[in-house]
């Protein structure tokens, strides 16, 4: 090669360099800049998505001139280039460089020979993907074609290859030195890092690492340089005048036609703006995710306190609530946990505890047994018992130490597993009713002030649920209370075996209005009568009183009246005194037998149910007079009555609708079913009878009162 081929190939290579430092928003619109289309040296740009030549400068085209018009497949344009090995063999597809370059990868410097006016010549390829939009894939790649030299001296070679190859700022370091130094750096680097080639040549390039460079980053580096492996590493550089700038790395060994080791050449790239994107979208990622997470944590927890509330309110019996809320919280709050509940006098009167482990069921039996008895004033659970905030610590020997009293109680602890805890009151009208208190054993899970929180808001749940409960059965005793010390005591009858019993509703709110009333009458005969007032409370209670008084002492039933008048003339009263409020009721007549001749019984109904006669012979009969209408609901009303005959041995049943009408049971099958236990009944005594029928017929949680009364007719 002349000097002037020499200094031509030269300029050709600085002017490739400078196209790449400066010509990329002209690459993206498949143009080459014109200092590349007037440079001697083969330049080609490749589209990776359609792996076509797209554009190619004038030293390019003379390469492949039976190619005819551009754009081409990269295989078409080495086969016209006539491209191969350094052995004369073709590339396969995909192994040549600039197979590799249309997929987008970089070609550090590769010697190849090629077919240039019907003779070999040997050129150096190098190629890289132009930078696309950040995070986006490269869609292009420069590759250019440099004649090689072999009378220049190696240095000067290896040194305009990694211009070419570089594009951007680049060193280039010797390791066959002490401590691998730079031995050349291009412009692009002095501008980029403000030190210029003086300063840094005979350094190693560890001068722009500073305090918070990334020690694996620099590891991998020397690892690459190691094992004399490529490697490309993004890390945090330093300038000359101290400020901070995201330096991606390309280290690239450079051998010589021997296969050694030769030099380092360092392609770098200042891509502080892409990393800082890339950082500022990772920070909105991981604000996204923590709001989601809490979001979803806020939702469980809503969750959680809706089902909560809805278990809790579906019940009135405090120990099913205290199962209820101990199954809700283990396991998905707590591991395990405690409930204390006081007495009304300031008594522990209940603990109650739950483990999600089966197993150690029987450590909490043995807690239960030592609490409270066993803790200290200073423990957590007293001093909320006392009126104590709700409290959240970490159990160790030494809290353990100051609560417990008892070793043997302290062992149990440790024995269950106990880590964090939160103890919190239940509280209910300004007053403490008991104490939750959770805990956490070997899981790992702790507590924080979210979870005290959401257990003190599930605490005043479950203690409005208690108090209610507690209410309810104060409420529950009094109306029955109530109610008992309004229903007669049966009285001693010749000639009849009677038994009565009243059971109060057990899902009503409260009881009421059932009652039955038996008493003898002047003329020998006997007063029979059963009635349900309207309503489950305590009015209803009352007006039920009022109405057996009225029954009972009216002169027309003291007077022997029939039962319709009498009947009638409560129906009067009742209005009269503006009692207000509905009843049905049945009233009879039984005049029993005397000697060898029946007794008879006179019925009249005010819309109540049926009375059942059992025979002597076994034979059930409903009697079933017209029901009419209810007690205080119209004046003038002419009710019927029925007579029926009475033989000794006789059963009569009278009732309200609680014994035959059942949530899910017609009233005609709780008839059917009464008729079907009368029959079966033991014919010993009435109270015999009486409890054969309930347990036949009042079976469960009873829907409504149960008002019954059975009346046996001797010989």
């Amino acid at each position: 090669m002349t000097r002037q081929q020499l200094d031509e190939s030269r300029a050709a290579r600085r002017a490739v360099g400078q196209a790449v430092d400066s010509a990329e928003p002209s690459l993206r619109r498949h143009r080459l800049p014109r200092v590349l289309h007037d440079s001697p040296a083969a330049v080609l740009l490749v589209e990776t998505a359609s792996r076509c030549v797209v554009q190619a400068n004038a030293a390019a085209r003379a390469l492949t001139p039976s190619l005819g018009r551009l754009p081409a497949v990269v295989e078409d344009w080495r086969v016209a280039a006539s491209l191969r090995t350094l052995d004369g063999e073709p590339f396969l597809r995909g192994t040549g460089p600039v197979d590799r370059a249309a997929a987008g990868q970089q070609v550090h410097g590769e010697p190849v020979l090629l077919r240039d006016a019907d003779a070999d010549r040997l050129v150096w390829v190098t190629a890289f993907p132009i930078p696309g939009e950040p995070g986006a894939e490269p869609q292009q790649s420069l590759v250019a074609f440099l004649d090689v030299d072999p009378d220049e001296d190696e240095f000067s070679q290896v040194r305009d290859r990694a211009v070419v190859a570089a594009g951007l700022a680049f060193t280039i370091s010797d390791p066959r030195l002490p401590d691998n130094p730079l031995v050349f750096v291009n412009p692009a680097f002095e501008r980029t890092t403000g030190y210029t080639r003086e300063q840094v040549q005979g350094k190693n390039c560890r001068f722009l690492q500073g305090p918070d460079t990334d020690p694996a980053a620099v590891d991998r580096i020397r690892r690459a340089i190691a094992e004399q492996e490529h490697v490309t590493v993004t890390l945090l550089n330093y300038r000359k005048d101290g400020t901070a700038f995201w330096n991606e790395l390309s280290l690239s060994p450079v051998f010589d036609a021997g296969g050694a080791l030769t030099h380092h050449v360092g392609i770098q790239a200042d891509v502080t703006t892409r990393v800082a994107v890339e950082q500022e979208r990772e920070r909105h990622l991981v604000a996204e995710r923590a709001a989601r997470a809490e979001a979803e944590q806020a939702q469980g927890r809503l969750a959680l306190l809706a089902e909560a509330t809805s278990m809790l309110a579906a019940t009135l019996d405090v120990d099913e609530s205290l199962d209820r809320l101990t199954s809700l919280v283990v396991p998905l709050m707590s591991d395990w946990c405690t409930v204390h509940l006081l007495s009304e006098d300031g008594r522990v009167e209940r603990v109650v505890s739950r483990h999600s482990d089966p197993d150690k069921q029987p450590l909490l039996r043995r807690l239960e047994e030592l609490q409270p008895d066993g803790l200290t004033p200073e423990s957590a659970t007293v001093r909320v018992l006392r009126g104590s905030e709700p409290l959240l610590l970490d159990v160790d020997d030494a809290v353990l130490g100051t609560s417990v009293a008892s070793d043997e109680l302290a062992q149990v602890y440790r024995d269950v597993g106990i880590r964090s805890a939160m103890v919190v009151p239940l509280r209910a009208r300004r007053q403490v009713l008991g104490v939750l208190s959770l805990f956490t054993d070997g899981s790992g899970r702790t507590f924080d002030q979210d979870d005290l929180a959401m257990a003190a808001d599930l605490a005043r749940r479950a203690a409005l649920t208690v108090d209610n409960a507690r209410l309810y059965c104060r409420e529950h005793d009094v109306a029955e209370q109530l109610q008992r010390s309004l229903l007669p005591q049966l009285p001693d009858i010749d000639g009849l075996d009677r038994a009565a019993r009243y059971l109060p509703g057990a899902t009503a709110a409260q009881v009421g209005g059932d009652w039955y009333d038996l008493f003898c009458l002047p003329d020998g005969t006997v007063g029979i009568a059963v009635g349900d007032v309207m309503g489950h409370d305590m009015t209803a209670a009352a007006a039920m009183g009022q109405l057996r008084s009225v029954l009972q002492s009216q002169s027309y039933a003291w007077q022997g009246d029939a039962p319709a008048v009498v009947l009638d003339r409560l129906d009067q009263l009742v209005q009269g005194l503006d009692m207000a409020q509905l009843a049905t009721c049945l009233y009879g007549r039984l005049d029993p037998p005397r000697g060898s001749e029946s007794g008879r019984l006179r019925l009249a109904n005010a819309g109540h149910l049926p009375p059942a006669l059992r025979r002597p012979s076994g034979e059930v009969q409903l009697v079933a007079p017209d029901p009419g209408l209810l007690v205080g609901a119209a004046l003038g009303t002419t009710r019927d009555e029925v007579n029926v005959s009475v033989e000794p041995g006789s059963v009569l049943v009278l009732y309200t609708d609680g014994l035959v009408e059942h949530r899910g049971r017609p009233i005609d099958d709780g008839l059917a079913a009464l008729a079907d236990a009368l029959a079966s009944a033991p014919d010993e005594d009435a109270d015999a009878i009486c409890e054969h029928l309930l347990a036949e017929l009042a079976y469960g949680d009873l829907d409504d009162d149960v008002a019954l009364l059975v009346v046996r007719v001797l010989a």
